[in-house]
């Protein structure tokens, strides 16, 4: 591989792992117009599966990634977007199939975190299939491995979300928070689940209505965490509606 491609790569790789999806899909699709090298075109494909993967288009994200497989069936990276793209078209077998395969390439691999991370992605399926009891045993053995890995309680969270369980959900974002992620991402999911929260509670979904009924405890810890949510940068429309009704 020469350098001009290995730099193309890594600083895809970088936007990829920014959010930056379009820079490095154009960064991906020069590695793949300019490198003849085998290893250069196996990792263009799979960061190019990846850009599209985050921006969604995952039919296109599928096509790439088999590309990168036709020329290195075992490519992990490429395994990996594979499923992930698979997980987005909702062919949920398919992409079981393809994390087994990847824990069974790296069973002896000691690079831990890359084990927890199949871990989450089996959640996930788990949890679009309805799953809720698998998908927190799946987070639990994910949390096992790498309990650094902010994200995963965070997922924990969506998880009781998604199975309307939003105590739960709420005390997982906290311990998310509480660990380190005290940003506006953990922030408006914990408040708007704490929202959730109380029109189930009240049978309320209108703003004005929750305010004539929610408690006063209620009130307090409702408006408490929204300013706290807004000290962590959060800026959303629906929250500041429910503050401005509720929070006077």
């Amino acid at each position: 591989m020469s350098n001009s491609c290995y730099d193309f790569i890594n600083q895809g790789q970088a936007q990829n792992k920014s959010g930056n999806y379009t820079a490095a899909l154009d960064d991906f699709n020069k590695v793949l117009q300019k490198c003849d090298a085998y290893d250069a075109k196996e990792k263009g494909y799979a960061g190019k599966a990846a850009a599209l993967n985050g921006l969604q288009q995952y039919s296109d994200a599928l096509d790439a990634a088999k590309k990168g497989l036709a020329m290195n069936r075992t490519s992990l990276d490429n395994l990996f977007e594979k499923a992930n793209a698979e997980i987005g078209l909702g062919n949920y077998s398919d992409a079981r199939t393809d994390l087994n395969v990847i824990s069974q390439l790296t069973g002896k691999n000691r690079n831990v975190p890359q084990r927890a991370t199949l871990y989450s992605k089996m959640a996930e399926i788990d949890t679009r299939q309805q799953h809720y009891d698998q998908a927190l045993q799946d987070m639990q053995q994910a949390i096992a491995m790498d309990g650094s890995n902010l994200k995963f309680y965070m997922q924990v969270g969506d998880i009781h979300v998604a199975a309307g369980n939003y105590t739960a959900a709420i005390g997982s974002y906290a311990e998310a928070i509480a660990k380190g992620k005290n940003d506006a991402e953990a922030w408006k999911a914990k408040t708007t689940t704490i929202i959730k929260l109380y029109q189930s509670k009240y049978n309320a979904t209108d703003a004005g209505v929750l305010a004539r009924k929610i408690s006063a405890a209620d009130r307090q810890n409702l408006c408490s965490n929204i300013s706290l949510a807004k000290q962590a940068g959060l800026q959303d429309m629906g929250i500041d509606l429910v503050q401005a009704s509720i929070c006077k």
